[in-house]
Formats: structure tokens, C-alpha cells, sequence
């Protein structure tokens, strides 16, 4: 099946500006029953691959080895798990070999039995802004080369991110910062979105001060460390919740852009019809200016000598 995210409108639908209707289309798509909540090795997340494949190729986003997907295979004592990253890059105007790597996993949990879990704001959310982010770099590029990451298996243990690391498309010394994005949807009350990663790399943090004051909603930071989940009860550890922890134990400093659990987290309720369109629209654009601060930090304080 092919879609086309610039000319193909699905479900009629009409929305403020071209960039929103894209952001919403994509969330449509990748939350939708057909993709059958996207659980690793299924039809559904095959799928969202081809979807997520169309929207890279419809950028003109460049691949490494010929191909946008990089599969794996994780292997345990008892049985394996396979699984396939996606991967295309922009190149930078004045970095090129310096990059950013822009993350998102694209699995959720799948089906149990008739009951589907779609997983709207985890993660159709952060994977539909990390495509908004590619299209606003596609028009006005960044300093340093970007990499568009949409891993898989994240649900299962990180696996994707594992991979990706392990086997990286370009050394990992040239992988300046990881901007992950991870539930970006439902805000809740506050109009509230979450950043992480400054305690643990102070170096980010003028990028995140400096975002602070552009942001459209209420960046914070704080989701950092251990704290206790608003529905599980449980204690979290959101330095390792998702897939920025492989960039950190692999060295690259880290960016966390999430909501935070919530009361739809992991559960059937997690759906579109939850997501608040403008706070989703306003935590693309906090995504894009984290990213655009992040790059212009950057310059500042790459080497040059690293670049030869």
C-alpha cells in the first residue's frame, strides 16, 4: 500500500496550515486500527514502516546503505527477537560531518486478543513530529547533518536504539547530541510538555533555557532521575524510560521531549480522540525550536578540528 503525505488527503480533512494537516495526518495514520497498534514483527508495524518509508522518500531524505531500513536481531538465551530501524538524514549547511541524531520509536503493544492498542501518544506522537521535524529541515536545513531514527522493539527493552548503536551508520564520536521523543500528545492540564536530560548533560542546558523562552507550552524540565508514574504508582527511572538511555550509556549526550506517564498510558484508551490537537500542533513547534537551539549551541562549541 503507498501513501503519499503530499498528495494523498486523507479522511477530507481541512486544518489551519499545511504543516498542522501533515503533523495530524501522520498521527491519524500510524494510530489507526489498520495498524494494529504496531507491536514488533507484526503486520501492523509493517505498515507503519511502509508508511513512514513513503514519508521519508516523499523528503528526499538521504540513506546510508541504500536503503531506509537497518533490521537486527536481538538474541536471548532462550529464542530472538527482529526487528527493523528506520534511518534517512538531512546534511548539515556548515557541519555535514557532525550529527544529530532525532529519535522516535515507532512500536507500541499491539493486539491481546480482539482489544487493540493503538498507542496514539506512545509513541504515533513522536513519531509524527519527528516527520514534521524532517519536513521543516528539508525546507530550512540545520548547521549539522540530522539523522531520523525511527526505531523499533522500544517496548521490548530498547532493542531498536541497542542496534542502532551497536551497529551505528556513522561513528559514534560524530553523534554530537540525541533529541528523543517520546509521548508528545496528551498534555493534560497545565499545557505542560517535559524536558530531560539537562541535569545529567549540563553543557544542553542554555539550549534548553533559551527554548524556555520561545516555546509556544510551558517547557519544562525536572522529568529527570527516579519519579513515581501518575498511574502505575511506580517508581521511574525516565534516564533510562526510553530510548535516549542507549545514547547515554553509549556517551552522546541527551534531550528528552515526553509527556510523562499518564492515565492512558499502555491502555486501550490511548487513542486519537484524546489527543488535543492544538497542544499537539504547539509540541511539534517546542520540538522544532529545542531542535534549531540545540543546532545553533552546537556551533558554538564544535571543534573545528574534529571536523577533518
Amino acid at each position: 500500500m503507498r501513501w503519499s503525505g503530499f498528495t494523498l488527503l486523507l479522511f477530507g480533512l481541512v486544518l489551519p496550515t499545511f504543516a498542522d494537516e501533515l503533523l495530524w495526518r501522520h498521527l491519524q495514520v500510524l494510530s489507526s486500527d489498520e495498524m494494529e497498534g504496531r507491536r514488533t514483527g507484526s503486520h501492523g508495524a509493517e505498515l507503519a514502516r511502509s508508511y513512514i518509508k513513503q514519508v521519508f522518500t516523499d523528503l528526499g531524505l538521504r540513506t546510508f546503505h541504500n536503503s531506509y531500513e537497518m533490521p537486527f536481531t536481538h538474541h536471548f538465551v532462550i529464542g530472538q527477537l527482529s526487528g527493523v530501524n528506520l534511518v534517512g538524514w538531512l546534511p548539515g549547511k556548515g557541519y555535514s560531518e557532525c550529527f544529530i541524531v532525532v529519535s522516535a520509536h515507532y512500536d507500541h503493544l499491539g493486539k491481546q486478543g480482539h482489544r487493540i492498542f493503538n498507542g496514539a501518544d506512545d509513541n504515533a506522537s513522536g513519531v509524527s513530529v519527528l516527520l514534521y521535524l524532517a519536513a521543516a529541515l528539508k525546507t530550512h536545513p540545520a548547521e549539522h547533518s540530522v539523522i531520523f531514527l525511527a526505531t523499533d522493539a522500544e517496548e521490548r527493552g530498547l532493542y531498536g536504539a541497542r542496534a542502532f548503536v551497536d551497529a551505528p551508520p556513522v561513528t559514534l564520536s560524530s553523534m554530537v547530541v540525541n533529541l528523543n521523543l517520546d509521548m508528545l500528545g496528551y498534555g493534560g492540564s497545565g499545557n505542560k510538555l517535559w524536558v530531560g536530560g539537562s541535569k545529567k548533560h549540563p553543557q544542553l542546558l542554555p539550549a534548553v533555557n533559551a527554548s524556555i523562552g520561545l516555546a509556544p507550552l510551558r517547557l519544562k524540565t525536572g522529568v529527570e532521575g527516579i519519579a513515581r508514574g501518575y498511574r502505575s504508582r511506580a517508581w521511574i527511572n525516565y534516564d533510562r524510560a526510553s530510548d535516549h538511555a542507549v545514547f547515554g550509556q553509549a556517551g552522546i549526550p541527551y534531550l528528552y521531549l515526553g509527556v510523562g506517564e499518564h492515565r492512558f498510558y499502555h491502555t486501550e484508551e490511548d487513542e486519537i480522540e484524546r489527543i488535543d490537537r492544538d497542544y499537539f500542533s504547539k509540541a511539534a513547534e517546542t520540538a522544532l525550536i529545542v531542535l534549531r537551539q540545540l543546532d545553533q549551541l552546537l556551533v558554538k562549541s564544535t571543534p573545528v578540528e574534529s571536523l577533518n
